[in-house]
């Protein structure tokens, strides 16, 4: 495992730091600047940790902070120094079963705002609401959610691994392919068939769900979780998507009323496709910077 602390650079180098039974340092890392210093400590321990396990460490100034969801426990406190230093409360991750209604309010709220809060997800969504409406924009939604459901199921239980760089890039060039359909469609040139343009859809949704599996990934699920967590985050998806959608056709129809939808609609899909240029070109760059 790995424990980062952050302290002022003036501290200097740290006393050795006290860790529970069966622990070891295996290494340390120091990086400096704006006047702080930070040290990633690499620990190899024979056992789970267990409540009442901490790490000790030198510095004995208030203001620390113990943020971690490592092993499916949430933790978050406020830690005090005193006269041997700060301690760490590393027991508190010590995994624990968790009963349902725990687990699901916790990764459907998670999976709300991942959506709300990813620009580039949203972005997908809104080319898929200004190309459809009714019925068909039902079923294009629909493609979306399967694919993304499949592949986000896939790479969360780890039976595909994917690079990150290529799928980010990749997303972006799905927003900005799309962006280009629905303006195609706009001026009256059909520019593919409905059936057809289902499949691209739901082949992006596999795209997306590589995105929302990496996410998911990063909110250190347990074990005994991952079933619960998988459907419920999904859910959440689905509910945070829905809503966009809804506002976004609620927007549209107010601007039917003062003859607005359609320059404002062409206005979007542009600025939406250049956005998707910029983080692809932005993605593609960042390569060889990974």
């Amino acid at each position: 495992m790995k424990f980062t602390a952050a302290v002022p650079e003036a501290v200097g180098q740290p006393a050795p730091l006290a860790l529970p039974d069966g622990c070891r340092q295996t290494g340390m890392t120091r990086q400096t600047g704006g006047g702080r210093a930070q040290y990633a400590f690499e620990l190899a321990c024979d056992r789970p940790f267990t409540a009442g396990d901490t790490i000790q460490t030198p510095w004995k100034a208030d203001g620390g902070r113990f943020v971690t969801n490592v092993m499916g426990a949430q933790v978050d406190r406020s830690l005090t120094g005193d006269a041997q230093g700060i301690a760490v409360p590393v027991g508190e991750t010590a995994a624990t079963a968790r009963p349902i209604a725990q687990i699901a309010p916790e990764f459907l709220a998670q999976g709300v705002w991942h959506i709300w809060l990813g620009w580039d997800h949203l972005a997908f969504v809104l080319c898929l609401a200004l190309l459809a409406r009714g019925r068909d924009l039902l079923w294009l939604v629909s493609a979306f959610t399967a694919g993304h459901s499949i592949s986000l199921a896939i790479a969360f239980f780890e039976l595909v691994r994917v690079p990150v760089p290529p799928v980010e890039a990749a997303i972006a060039l799905s927003i900005a392919f799309m962006a280009r359909e629905a303006l195609l469609v706009g001026k009256g040139q059909q520019a593919f068939a409905f059936r057809r343009q289902a499949i691209v859809v739901s082949l992006f949704g596999l795209l997306h769900g590589l995105g929302f599996a990496m996410a998911l990934g990063e909110l250190g699920v347990q074990a005994g979780e991952k079933l619960p967590a998988l459907v419920f985050f999904n859910i959440g998806v689905e509910a945070g998507q829905l809503s966009f959608v809804g506002a976004i056709i609620a927007a549209l129809a107010g601007l039917r009323a003062v003859s607005l939808a359609t320059p404002v609609r062409v206005a979007a899909l542009y600025a939406v496709g250049a956005i998707g240029c910029f983080w692809m070109v932005e993605r593609v760059v960042g390569f060889g910077v990974a």
